[in-house]
């Protein structure tokens, strides 16, 4: 495989920016609020409802886990579950890259629960029934309608890679979102120069 460099080409001057953004994480250093988060960013904390009626919230995990965060609706014949089995399956190999996935619904919590339950879904379902997380995450259309978005992120809430449907850009498969989270542990002061894994195309 040849080498693969940042959509910037410039591996360490986003290196010394991580480490910048790291350094503000206490003090809530993030993005604008109107901007969807983009890479380089530090996504912004939200608290939703788990389908099984847990409060969770992304600072849960601040600190402990890498994160994967798939923004999807729960309407009937919808890709996402097809997406959602696909990452369930490979849940065990995002596991040892030490991350967790969180799957943020927009539907009632039955049906989400429902879903969860027919795809042997075995991390957590968070209700965003309003969509009142997914449009700042720019996980809609321009209809208003749930879009499929993942972001990847550190243990720290960095984004790394961010696809957005409505934007145009294909979901990675299970196997590209491992060799993220693989890169994301890489990253560190004894670390050579990173080889990134290839950035999602706009079409």
């Amino acid at each position: 495989m040849g080498s693969m460099t940042s959509t910037d080409g410039v591996p360490g001057a986003f290196e010394g920016r991580q480490r910048m953004l790291q350094a503000e994480v206490g003090g809530g250093t993030a993005n604008a609020p109107q901007a969807h988060p983009s890479k380089g960013q530090l996504i912004r904390d939200f608290t939703l409802t788990s389908t099984l009626g847990q409060q969770v919230s992304l600072s849960d995990y601040r600190g402990r886990s890498n994160l994967v965060l798939v923004f999807a609706g729960g309407g009937a014949g919808n890709p996402d579950r097809k997406l959602l089995a696909e990452i369930a399956a490979d849940y065990i190999h995002i596991h040892e890259e030490q991350a967790e996935v969180l799957a943020i619904m927009q539907c009632a919590r039955e049906r989400a629960a429902r879903i969860g339950q027919e795809e042997n879904l075995s991390f957590p379902l968070l209700v965003d029934e309003d969509g009142r997380i997914h449009r700042p995450a720019g996980a809609v259309d321009k209809e208003g309608h749930p879009a499929t978005a993942i972001y990847i992120t550190d243990r720290y809430g960095e984004v790394f890679v961010v696809y957005r449907a409505a934007e145009g850009q294909a979901m990675p498969g299970s196997g590209e979102i491992v060799a993220w989270l693989s890169f994301i542990n890489s990253q560190c002061p004894e670390c050579g120069s990173p080889e990134w894994p290839p950035q999602p195309d706009s079409r």
